[in-house]
């Protein structure tokens, strides 16, 4: 069992969302950019490691301290030194492995000097810090199904306060929402929850009205550790450029041509990050899939192949893709277009993994795949006899056994609330199942009583997938 407390970022939100408004001038994307490189990812597609076990105690970085400062203590007199009061505990949220907590309360006393968090499991204690200076934390790594406490004390110039306490149990699986106003929006809140810590190593932009350039960045993001974030061609909404500040990301990566996204909305974007800022894209969404994968420096052993003139399939292969750390390369039905040929001669993989039947990728289609390759190369189809049960298919063959982390939840009708979904499923070690709007296909809920994730996030609101959903599937989960 492991604990972590972090601080919260919500000042830091609220910071980041101040920055935003007078952000100088931008600059130009770069035309010969410092690029970041994903390793080669392995034919044998190996579980991904999970962190050591053992405590931890992790700040947030950027978080502001929420304490002024008071006078020396030879400043404040004994007749002025008055202890702290008890602080009052609330709760944000618990999950299955992580949950929310603020205090107040506490400051009836001398000005408060910082405070002592300590989380205890049947009276043992996990983790404690005595210099913490928000009035809130963050714990992670908990156990599904485990109690815990929490207590809190302040600290001023008298010494430390009373502790207050607050218990609670995770639950063996939460099912929640992540949405916005628009699918921009939505894609903000799937980013803001799925990184919480900055800075990011890469956030992508993508044109957000159509979705080939996100998915094909989707499996990069998933790889380097970073979202996907969509935008209007010709305008980037203020929200995403304030979670882009937030994130600050080494590298700002636009995927997709100027038509896609202008150069006016790739260099508003380019001043959030650290490093460096550049785009790839191609004449076509098989030539930007093509220079999306031109990331993979050393090539890719497994490469995943996908119908690029429809979505349902890339989207939950691109989380796969991200999963493993592989490129997604796009095709048409019945002809492989010559950038992915191209690509896949440069990626040199030694397996290629198809995503949907013969009606979204030609057995022709494959036999030129493998051909392009150079090197002998095997191949794998993952399909179903619908759009659903090949994102089953594929959740199947890329998680074994079960306790995943998270699943994802989307439409399988529209693509916009689910393209940021695969690069957070990608990063966080989860499949994308799809569902209807109004039912669950019984191939998906047989998938998540297998994998029993720790955590289900629906995508969209309940207009795109119903309240009736969340809570079928929250009894899958339970079964």
């Amino acid at each position: 069992m492991t604990a972590r407390v972090r601080r919260m970022t919500l000042t830091a939100v609220i910071a980041a969302a101040s920055i935003a408004l007078v952000l100088p001038p931008s600059a130009a994307m770069a035309t010969d950019p410092d690029r970041p490189t994903i390793p080669r990812a392995p034919a044998d597609q190996a579980e991904p490691q999970q962190a050591p076990e053992g405590p931890h105690l992790n700040r947030m970085p950027g978080a502001p301290d929420a304490l002024e400062r008071p006078a020396p203590r030879s400043q404040i007199s004994a007749s002025e030194a008055i202890a702290p009061g008890v602080p009052s505990i609330t709760v944000d949220w618990v999950h299955t492995s992580d949950a929310r907590f603020r205090w107040a309360g506490a400051d009836g006393g001398s000005p408060i000097t910082g405070y002592t968090v300590q989380l205890l499991q049947n009276g043992a204690m996990l983790d404690e810090v005595t210099d913490w200076t928000d009035a809130a934390v963050w714990i992670t790594d908990l156990d599904p199904g485990g109690s815990y406490e929490i207590r809190v004390a302040a600290q001023n110039a008298v010494g430390l306060g009373e502790f207050g306490s607050a218990t609670f149990t995770t639950p063996l699986t939460t099912v929640d929402r992540r949405f916005g106003a628009n699918r921009f929006e939505t894609a903000v809140a799937v980013a803001a929850d799925a990184f919480p810590e900055a800075p990011v190593p890469a956030a992508f932009l993508a044109n957000g009205l159509d979705f080939p350039d996100a998915l094909a960045a989707a499996a990069a993001a998933g790889a380097l550790g970073g979202p996907v974030l969509l935008t209007e061609p010709k305008k980037l909404p203020g929200p995403v450029l304030t979670e882009l500040s937030a994130l600050s990301p080494e590298y700002l990566i636009v995927a997709g041509g100027p038509a896609s996204v202008s150069d006016a909305v790739g260099s508003s974007a380019a001043s959030t990050s650290t490093v460096d800022a550049f785009r790839l894209f191609g004449a076509n969404r098989f030539g930007t899939a093509a220079d999306v994968a031109s990331l993979w420096g050393d090539g890719s052993d497994v490469v995943y192949l996908a119908n690029g003139l429809d979505f349902p399939d890339a989207l939950a292969g691109a989380a796969a893709a991200g999963v493993v750390g592989a490129p997604v390369l796009l095709t048409e039905t019945n002809r492989l277009p010559g950038e992915t040929a191209t690509a896949l001669r440069a990626l040199a993989p030694t397996q290629i993994i198809v995503l949907g039947g013969t009606g979204a990728v030609s057995n022709a289609v494959v036999a030129a795949a493998v051909a392009s390759t150079g090197i002998e190369t095997s191949t794998q189809r993952l399909s179903g006899s619908n759009r659903y049960d090949t994102a089953v298919a594929i959740s199947k063959a890329t998680f074994g056994d079960p306790g995943v982390p998270v699943a994802y939840v989307a439409s399988g009708a529209s693509f916009a609330d689910a393209l940021a979904g695969a690069a957070a499923a990608g990063h966080l070690n989860g499949p994308v199942l799809l569902t209807e709007s109004k039912t669950v296909p019984s191939s998906v809920l047989n998938e998540i009583a297998r994998l029993r994730p720790q955590r289900i996030v629906v995508l969209g609101g309940p207009t795109i997938v119903t309240d009736s959903v969340m809570k079928t599937v929250r009894a899958a989960a339970d079964s």
